[in-house]
Formats: C-alpha cells, sequence, structure tokens
C-alpha cells in the first residue's frame, strides 16, 4: 500500500515538469498581484482611520507577512501580527491601529469568500453550508456590535489607544469609499486566486469547470486555516490531493497539479518574504515580533 503511493507521489512529481511554462508563469504574476491588492487594500483602510502609510512600505509588510504565515501554524497565525508589528514600527501606526485594521480586513473579505462558499455548496455538499452560514452570523454580529468588537480586540493585544484614535477606529464602520474599495480589492484577489488555479490545471491540459475550480479554492482556505502545522504543510497538500480526486482528476495528476500550486503559493511565495526581512530592517521587526 504504502509502496504504491510512494510511486503515485514520485510520479506526481515528476509530472511537473510537463508544465507549460507560460501557463505556470502567467499564474505565478497572478500570485504577486494578489499581494500588490492586499496591500492597496490595507493603505485605504489605514487612510479610512486616518494614517498615511506609503503603499511600497505595505507591499513589504504583505511578503513579510506571508513568509511568516508558512513558517506558523494556522495560516495566518504569525504573518498577521508580524504585519500589525511591522506598521507600527516604521510607520508610527499606533499598535491598536494597525490590529484592527488587519482584523478589518478579515472582515471585509468575508463577503467574497461568502459568495464563494455559496458557489461550493453548487456543487459540494451541507458542510460548506453551514461553515458559510456560521461565517456569516459571525459577521453580522461584529457588525451589529461593533464597538464591542474594537473593545474586545485591544483588550487581546493589550494595547491602549488615544480616544481620538478610538473614535476613528469607531467611524471606519462608517467609511463608505473604505469599505467598497476594500471589498472590490478582496473579491478581485479571489478571483485571481481562482485564475491561479485555474492555469495551473490549463498547465497539465486540464479543462476543469469554474464551478469546481471555485470549490477546490474554498476546500484550500479552509485548510490552510485550519491545519496546525507550520504554513499547513501536509495537511493542505494532502486534502487538496483528495479534492482533487474527488472531482475526478487521477491521484498522479493531482499531485502534479498540487505540487505546482505549493511551489508558487509557499515557496516562491516565501523567497521575497524572506529578502525582505533580511535588507529592508525587517530584522528589527522580526526581533520586537520573537519578543511578544
Amino acid at each position: 500500500m504504502f509502496s504504491g503511493i510512494g510511486m503515485i507521489i514520485t510520479r506526481g512529481i515528476q509530472g511537473v515538469k510537463g508544465a507549460d511554462p507560460e501557463y505556470f508563469a502567467i499564474a505565478l504574476a497572478t500570485y504577486y498581484i494578489s499581494v500588490f491588492l492586499f496591500s492597496v487594500r490595507w493603505k485605504y483602510i489605514l487612510r479610512g482611520v486616518g494614517m498615511e502609510v506609503p503603499l511600497g512600505e505595505l507591499f513589504q509588510a504583505n511578503l513579510a507577512g506571508l513568509f511568516m504565515n508558512n513558517i506558523t501554524p494556522m495560516s495566518r497565525g504569525g504573518g498577521e501580527f508580524l504585519r500589525m508589528l511591522w506598521v507600527s514600527k516604521r510607520s508610527n501606526v499606533p499598535m491598536g491601529i494597525s490590529a484592527v485594521t488587519v482584523l478589518y480586513e478579515r472582515i471585509l473579505e468575508s463577503v467574497p469568500v461568502m459568495f464563494m462558499t455559496t458557489i461550493g455548496i453548487l456543487y459540494f455538499t451541507s458542510t460548506q453550508a453551514i461553515l458559510g452560514l456560521i461565517l456569516g452570523i459571525a459577521v453580522v454580529f461584529i457588525w451589529i456590535k461593533w464597538e464591542r468588537f474594537i473593545e474586545v480586540t485591544l483588550r487581546i493585544f493589550r494595547v491602549k489607544v488615544s480616544e481620538e484614535d478610538r473614535a476613528r477606529i469607531l467611524a471606519l464602520r462608517n467609511a463608505h469609499s473604505v469599505n467598497l474599495i476594500g471589498i472590490a480589492m478582496s473579491s478581485a484577489v479571489w478571483i485571481l486566486d481562482v485564475t491561479r488555479l485555474k492555469l495551473i490545471t490549463l498547465a497539465f491540459g486540464l479543462h476543469i469547470s469554474l464551478v469546481v475550480i471555485v470549490f477546490i479554492s474554498v476546500v484550500n482556505l479552509i485548510l490552510g486555516i485550519a491545519a496546525f502545522t507550520p504554513g499547513g504543510i501536509g495537511v493542505v497538500e494532502g486534502g487538496l490531493v483528495g479534492a482533487f480526486t474527488y472531482v475526478g482528476l487521477s491521484p498522479t495528476i493531482a499531485v502534479s497539479v498540487v505540487v505546482l500550486e505549493r511551489f508558487i503559493s509557499y515557496v516562491l511565495g516565501s523567497v521575497p518574504g524572506i529578502i525582505v526581512l533580511l535588507t529592508s530592517g525587517g530584522r528589527e521587526v522580526w526581533r520586537a515580533l520573537r519578543s511578544r
């Protein structure tokens, strides 16, 4: 049994060599465009609370955060905290404000995530319907209890803010232009994520329906959040291979697709973050992160 699994994995890895390099290059480009759009979204949210931070600084913070995500459990565990510290240390943004803006990104991102989950429901089972319902209820509850949510957030991160900064944070919910831009950027990023996965399958000559690709993307998101290994290593790969075989791919081809996707999102997604931490003052933020 184990020898058979090992043979499938070996053949799958070898199959990556047959991938179309043009599709691979475009898929890689969509990944870094997504990182840039994340930075644009963050800039507008920070602007919504009266903080101007250079876009290049936010782009570097996001790259460093992606590297941190890939070496800490539960996908966005360490990366989010590093981003908070980054803008606080390097751009003099109060820690309370940086923490709230990062969390606010997740709230805005939930809109396209719920939409994608709904599409996934059309293909899969009621399990995702339950997850989507829970997520929707959580977002509505936070929106209604916004002031209480801010108080809890500040307490969790053990930070104090002035009354002026607190007023800015509370007013963020009513900043309609910021919210529209944030949701638009979040939606664009998820469209690019789906596009990247589609391009990777096309690199192997596969023509998989868009609904199935969306379903796989939602599975990827859930696996990344739920995995307790650094960067989801092992859990994400195994789950994605299982999802691809469920929708009809052979185990060997499924392994090839997943290896190429993870090479982009995990390996090539981590390298720029390491470079940023080593060359752009990120070591100071890293030391601050370790001290906490």
